[in-house]
């Protein structure tokens, strides 16, 4: 999906609680059902990862941030 649509689905479902609520449920409510099917790791990895973002100016005595 494109970063505009991801946005709108994301303003959208912040903006309204209980499509949170309705997405949370849909999502514990696979994860519960695959792991009853037998997928469940037998070990679970959270990544968690960050982006580094560079900000330049070249305007003169510009302070990096």
């Amino acid at each position: 999906m494109s970063g505009s649509t991801a946005f709108r689905v994301i303003d959208r479902v912040a903006s309204e609680p209980a499509l949170l609520a309705g997405l949370r449920a849909a999502h514990g409510g696979a994860r519960e059902r695959f792991w009853r099917l037998g997928g469940a790791p037998e070990r679970l990895t959270i990544d968690i990862d960050a982006t580094l973002i560079i900000a330049h100016s070249d305007k003169e005595g510009a302070a990096g941030n």
